[in-house]
Formats: structure tokens, sequence, C-alpha cells
């Protein structure tokens, strides 16, 4: 092997390293997410109401978004005997059978800065896996507590933008539970959203990850093209 085929295995080798590296890093960094919370500023307009003699309270909201995580309510023990009380919670599409994505529990007494919260595992909000849009039903089972008594539960001026509030099934027009949603966003998806191409979709098509690489492998092959074209303008056409 001649000194200059020589070089350029080497420059061959040393690119390869780079791009495999630079995969590497991407993928790294398509796996890193941080956590935001939506929720309304405390209002004047807010109001209380005790849950003594409600049988169920209901609150649909859309998401717009992959990535739910956790969705909290504003409560807080009318009295110390309340703390121990347990309401069963469940989340479901507003629309359709009534099939649990989120069941659980919250304790009154696990409140933290006024809000009793629940996680879970990110949520595509969507009974269509390509669309990530969906309106949800929060639905809160309360247990028999005596009227005009027990926790009370924050209730919010309806904007007309969160959704529709029920209380035992009759609608309220003017006012929406008190919700703060937390969502996992994905670092990769500020650029490009791969969480919401990924969402739905079976094997490795449903891994953000895989559509970083695509990504990846198309500028290589768009600068490694550009540089055999450089080359062949280039070339001595006199060489060997």
């Amino acid at each position: 092997m001649t000194d200059v085929s020589a070089a350029h295995a080497t420059r061959t080798y040393i690119r390869w390293a780079l791009a495999l590296l630079g995969a590497l890093l991407l993928i790294a960094l398509s796996q890193i997410t941080t956590l935001e919370q939506e929720q309304a500023d405390p209002s004047l307009n807010d109001l209380e109401i005790t849950l003594g003699g409600i049988r169920s309270i209901e609150q649909t909201f859309t998401t717009t978004r992959p990535g739910l995580v956790g969705l909290g309510v504003r409560i807080r023990p009318g009295d110390s005997g309340d703390a121990a009380i347990s309401i069963p919670v469940h989340l479901r599409y507003a629309d359709g059978p009534p099939i649990d994505l989120v069941s659980a529990t919250i304790v009154v007494g696990s409140a933290e800065d006024g809000v009793v919260s629940i996680r879970f595992p990110p949520l595509i909000a969507s009974r269509d896996p390509y669309l990530i849009t969906g309106t949800l039903r929060l639905s809160l089972d309360i247990p028999a507590i005596s009227p005009n008594t027990g926790p009370k539960i924050t209730l919010r001026k309806n904007s007309g933008a969160q959704g529709g509030m029920s209380i035992d099934g009759t609608q309220q027009p003017d006012v929406d539970l008190a919700i703060t949603t937390l969502y996992q966003i994905r670092w990769a998806d500020r650029i490009w959203p791969i969480s919401a191409m990924a969402a739905g979709k079976p094997g490795l098509l449903g891994q953000p990850a895989f559509y970083v690489l695509l990504a990846y492998l198309y500028m290589l092959l768009i600068v490694e093209g550009a540089l055999a074209l450089r080359r062949a303008q280039t070339a001595d056409p006199g060489g060997p």
C-alpha cells in the first residue's frame, strides 16, 4: 500500500469513527427529557366547594402534545380528619368506551402546595395512534361524606378553553376544576417533533431516536455526496 492510499484509508476510518460518534451523541441527546407544568395562576374568582354530599366530579380537557405524565387538583382538608380520605380517580377519553387510560387514588393529606397529584407513564392521548391531540375526561369518585363537610376542592371561572365540568352528572357551565397538567418534554422535540412522529407506531418506527438517526444519515449522505463531487471536479485529469 502506497503512502497516499494509506493516508486516504486513515482519513476514511477517522471520518466513519466521527460519524459513529456523532450518531451516538445524537441518540443520547434525544433521550434527555425535562418536566413542564401547566397550571392557571390562582385568581380572586376561584372558589371552593366542600365534597360532602357529592358523588362524582368530572372535568374534560384537551391535550395537544404527547408526554402527559401527571395531573393534579387543588384540594385541602376541611378539618384534621379529612387528611386520610382517599378519592379514586380515572382518566379516560371524553368520547368512547369507559376504558381507563389511568386509574389511581389520591389521598387528601398528600397535597403539596395545595395540589394533590398523580403520576403515570407518558401518555399519548388519542384513540388514533397517528394523532396526538385528544380530549380527556378526569373523573373523581367521591366517597360518602356528610353534606357540607369534608375536603374543599378548588373551582375556577370557566375561560371557555379548558373543557366542561359536571357534578353528579349535572353540567356546570360557569366553572372548571382547577387542574394542573405535567408534561415530559423531550429535548429534541424542541427542534423536531420526533415524539409525535413515533407515537403509536410499532417496533423501531415507534422509537423517537430512530427519526434522529434517519435525519443524521440523510445529512451524512448529502455531505459525502458533496465531497465526492468536489473531489471529482478537482481531480487531476492526467493522473492515474
